[in-house]
């Protein structure tokens, strides 16, 4: 029986990256966001679900008055695959 070659997700992430012309966290941000987002919803009522967008789209229209380096996601305290350094 034939190996399967180990594939790892950071690596194809950065090549894909590197393709794009971007880095691997801004290429992965948007899936991750995706995935929150459906794990959040999924137990929602519909008008639980119409208040978390509101409250969604509030956040996201409020973010771009944020200063840089105000807020943190403690990248520092975590590797390139968010296991704890």
């Amino acid at each position: 029986m034939a190996k399967r070659p180990v594939i790892d997700p950071a690596d194809i992430a950065e090549r894909m990256a590197e393709c794009l012309e971007t880095t691997s966290d801004d290429l992965m941000r948007p899936l991750h966001e995706l995935d929150a987002h459906a794990v959040a919803t999924a137990s929602l009522t519909p008008a639980q679900r119409e208040e978390y967008d509101a409250l969604r789209a509030l956040v996201k229209d409020v973010t771009r008055y944020r200063l840089p380096g105000t807020t943190s996601d403690h990248p520092d305290f975590h590797d390139g695959n968010g296991l704890p350094a």
